[in-house]
């Protein structure tokens, strides 16, 4: 007989692992399944915004401060941009974020949930089916691996098996972009509080970035729309840009690369649609909720698996897990995240998009204290 639980979380990332966080202290059985072992690389930009402790507070203070405690976490107080046309602005931020190896967060997020006692974390499962009758929830994956539960939490990212087997839509079938990343070591000029965003003008709305890790070692990626990634080669432009452009070249000619240069989707948050249904919520890139302006997910991702960990809560305690019940989960998460996410809409389609504009707005935010600080809300 395969074990039955309350829930069954896919996926043990950000999404997942605060869905877990959130049930902690419910007393009801938990599953968290995730494809490889902890700890795991993620390819990301490992850019993380301020509010992240603020979001661990509200399930537990004692995880708001264990991620405060965490080593390998490098502050940042400011934003640099440059336009098309080379035009320079930093912003300072109010609130500080930061950048972390996704490894390493993602490790204390499984940490953190793994500690739970009523959380089991399910290691190298690779899901490859679900299935949901009248009662129960069944997920099955290689090597004949079976488990039942009264709930499903998709957490599974933007390939997600969740989103595509039961609402019959996949993931990257939106708008999406597609981007690349690597660590390197010895970049000139590298502020280890400041993290950089270089727009050039055959690749817009999309961007170069570099985001110190540290002192020593960055993170440094390309994004682009994948309506564009048909003729323009990701990896091969991401060299050109290191080794040819004039800011770039210099700064990149005497480092190091650790690794390879790994890539992923990002599934952006561009429309409203079902992210529920009988017996079954998505979050985080399962349920496409990336910053369509800046890419970042993380944050995202987080907020709706709280959501989601109160509404199973809720499911469970009233044993109501009908598609009309569920739609509360929904509802809360576009109630609290969609006004927010139509300005960087508007700020993709009528800014970054347009290279004059994109140029004007740069300028004004090296003149303007008050267009700077708006730009600093739109940036992390």
């Amino acid at each position: 007989m395969p074990e039955l639980y309350d829930v069954a979380i896919c996926g043990a990332g950000p999404a997942g692992c605060s869905a877990a966080l959130t049930l902690g202290k419910s007393g009801f059985k938990v599953a968290l399944i995730e494809k490889d072992h902890f700890p795991r690389e993620k390819p990301c930009g490992d850019a993380l915004p301020a509010y992240v402790p603020k979001v661990l507070e509200t399930i537990d203070p004692a995880f708001a401060e264990a991620f405060l405690n965490i080593a390998g976490k490098n502050r940042i107080n400011t934003c640099r941009v440059s336009s098309p046309s080379r035009k320079l602005v930093d912003i300072s931020y109010s609130e500080s974020g930061w950048v972390i190896r996704r490894s390493v967060f993602d490790n204390f997020m499984a940490g953190l949930a793994g500690n739970l006692r009523n959380v089991e974390i399910l290691q190298g499962v690779t899901v490859t089916g679900i299935t949901i009758d009248k009662d129960l929830v069944t997920v099955t994956a290689e090597n004949g691996f079976e488990l039942k539960a009264r709930l499903l939490i998709g957490c599974d990212g933007a390939r997600s098996i969740a989103a595509a087997e039961l609402t019959g839509e996949k993931t990257a079938t939106g708008i999406t972009s597609v981007a690349v990343r690597g660590y390197f070591n010895n970049v000139r000029d590298l502020h280890a509080g400041t993290i950089e965003i270089h727009f050039m003008r055959n690749l817009l709305p999309g961007y170069f970035w570099i985001f110190p890790v540290d002192e020593e070692t960055c993170n440094a990626g390309l994004g682009i729309m994948a309506s564009d990634s048909r003729k323009i080669n990701l990896r091969k432009e991401f060299y050109r840009i290191m080794n040819e452009e004039p800011d770039m070249k210099d700064r990149f000619a005497g480092s190091e690369q650790e690794g390879d240069l790994k890539g992923h989707i990002l599934p952006l948050f561009s429309r409203k649609k079902a992210i529920s249904g009988y017996r079954f919520m998505l979050c985080g890139d399962a349920a496409s909720t990336v910053n369509p302006a800046t890419g970042a997910g993380t944050g995202q991702a987080m907020q709706t698996g709280r959501y989601a960990g109160w509404q199973a809560a809720k499911c469970l305690l009233k044993n109501d897990f009908s598609e009309s019940y569920m739609r509360s989960y929904d509802k809360t998460v576009y109630e609290k995240l969609w006004r927010e996410n139509r300005k960087y809409l508007f700020i993709l389609e009528h800014v970054l998009r347009h290279e004059k504009r994109l140029n004007l707005a740069v300028g004004l935010g090296a003149r303007s204290l008050a267009i700077s600080r708006l730009m600093a809300k739109v940036l992390l």
